[in-house]
């Protein structure tokens, strides 16, 4: 399995690191045919300077690379809103991206893509700091600030902090199956999402009334325990029912109501996490009606109970102890290296 990642000046080192981890440790359960082969491309041979000023030594010039890739990869930048790279090289990026069987961006690479002429009328997660500007500069997109992870046909885009550790999860889950996947997580500490997922709620900024729904946020968090209800939350900023289901659906494509629960959930899931509170407990400081009411709203939007959940937190904690070939499909074994691409010039 060949996976190109495209690196520029300023690339975020966690965005890398986590696509590269996450191909380096499912090599440990891949048999050496099936091994994941990830060559870094950049504008040019030599050393590329990360976000964090962490020094990578790129292999590879785009214009010299000619290898056949499974997967091109984008990933992003502190920089990448404002970064023109030249025509030749965006022509390039987007012959590679119309030849690969797959590809994708990690969170801002969107840009990249965007200016090659590859998000047209695709679905793409973004952050929501960008999401005004983006929708902005590329109409055809349909920009999602809402979603961490989305596939598109042959796109598949993400956004966050750990963009790359999940957008990488989710092509080992592809490849190798759910069960590789999620060993891979263990190994690396992380959780394995289902995709496409929602992400925490956030404070919009895609256009004036945007602010309506920050004023809604704050007041949700202030008063997370009380009874919220639709005329409620219109009232705390000052606008009819109407007024606020129409925003909500424009900018989240959400309800008000399943916004309330998008947020009670991400409390009580830090809860779940980091405190050993009864669930009762979580479930009234989280604003639920009871601990069942908590379990029904959990298995709607998660597909998990609340105690599921919290077993599976804790499970990501405790280091994993090393798996044997038959825990996995026919043809995979244990083999601990990691082999980089060759490719022909």
């Amino acid at each position: 399995m060949k996976v190109a990642i495209v690196v520029l000046d300023g690339v975020q080192a966690l965005d890398i690191a986590g696509l590269l981890d996450v191909f380096a440790e499912a090599n440990h359960f891949l048999g050496e045919t099936r091994q994941y082969q990830v060559p870094l491309i950049g504008e040019h041979v030599g050393e590329v300077a990360c976000s964090n000023a962490m020094q990578l030594c790129v292999p590879w010039g785009y214009a010299d690379f000619r290898a056949n890739v499974d997967v091109l990869l984008v990933t992003s930048g502190s920089r990448n809103a404002s970064v023109r790279p030249k025509q030749d090289f965006l022509d390039w990026l987007r012959r590679r991206a119309l030849e690969s069987k797959r590809y994708g961006c990690v969170c801002n690479g969107a840009w990249l893509l965007g200016r090659a002429g590859m998000l047209d009328g695709k679905e793409v997660a973004t952050r929501w700091t960008d999401a005004s500007q983006m929708a902005s500069e590329f109409p055809r997109a349909r920009i999602r600030p809402d979603k961490n992870l989305i596939r598109d046909g042959r796109l598949i885009s993400s956004a966050g902090a750990t963009a790359g550790l999940d957008l990488g999860l989710s092509l080992v889950a592809e490849d190798w199956g759910q069960n590789v996947a999620e060993h891979v997580a263990r190994r690396l500490g992380a959780t394995l999402q289902s995709e496409p997922y929602d992400r925490d709620p956030y404070v919009a900024t895609l256009a004036d009334e945007s602010s309506i729904i920050a004023k809604v946020q704050r007041h949700i968090g202030d008063h997370l325990s009380d009874v919220l209800s639709i005329e409620q939350l219109a009232d705390a900023v000052y606008v009819s029912r109407r007024t606020l289901s129409r925003i909500f659906a424009k900018y989240l494509h959400t309800t008000p109501s399943a916004f309330v629960d998008q947020v009670r959930v991400g409390a009580a899931k830090r809860l779940l996490e980091e405190r050993n509170m009864p669930m009762k407990t979580i479930a009234f400081n989280c604003g639920f009606h009871n601990a069942a009411h908590m379990r029904m709203v959990f298995q709607r939007r998660l597909n998990v109970t609340p105690r599921q959940y919290r077993q599976q937190s804790r499970n990501t904690e405790v280091a994993t102890v090393a798996l044997s070939p038959p825990a996995f499909a026919s043809g995979l074994h244990a083999n601990p290296s990691y082999a980089p691409m060759e490719a022909t010039a």
